[in-house]
Formats: structure tokens, sequence, C-alpha cells
């Protein structure tokens, strides 16, 4: 059985959740065969790792940002927001089979 595995968006110097925090870096050591140190402080190695996710899956996660502004899809932010998030979930758990949030 799974779930919703990220909740909140997390973004740099904002008031992060330290557990979804905590999520996302387990996640992303997994996904990109990194070593970040879990911590639940989101700051720049867990930044630059959302950035590398982001690259990784541009189409899902930037390309539906360009025609609100985003340069291109290879524009990465490193803000774990709506499509980031979305893409997460449905890399934990495909039978969520979520629908791209409205944006922007």
């Amino acid at each position: 059985r799974c779930g919703l595995y990220l909740h909140y968006y997390i973004k740099l110097g904002a008031n992060n959740d330290p557990n979804e925090v905590k999520k996302l870096q387990t996640f992303l050591n997994e996904e990109l065969g990194i070593n970040l140190p879990v911590t639940g402080y989101y700051g720049q190695l867990t930044y630059k790792a959302v950035e590398t996710f982001q690259l990784k899956y541009r189409i899902k996660v930037l390309k539906p940002w360009v025609p609100y502004g985003l340069p291109n899809e290879n524009t990465s932010t490193g803000f774990v927001y709506k499509t980031t998030q979305r893409w997460i979930n449905m890399i934990v758990c495909p039978r969520l089979d979520l629908v791209i949030p409205p944006l922007p």
C-alpha cells in the first residue's frame, strides 16, 4: 500500500517541515544514487540535488512551466513545488496516477 510521499512544498529559505525534507533527502539519495546527509535541513546540497532531479525529469517537471514564464525546460528551480512534488510522489507510488495540478 502506498500513498502520498511528500505532502508539503519545499523551498530554499522557507520554513520547511524537517520531516518532509528528510523524506526528500532519502528519496533523492535513492533516485539519484547520491549520498546527501539526511538532516531535515533544506540547504545548498539538497537544493542542487533537486535541480539535478528536475533536469533528469525535465519533460514531466519543468516543461509544464514554460508557458508560465520558465525560460525553457532546462531551467531548474530547486523548488519542490507542484510538478516536482507530483513527480516524486508518482515515482514513489505510481498507482496514485496524479494529474498535473493547476498551474501556475
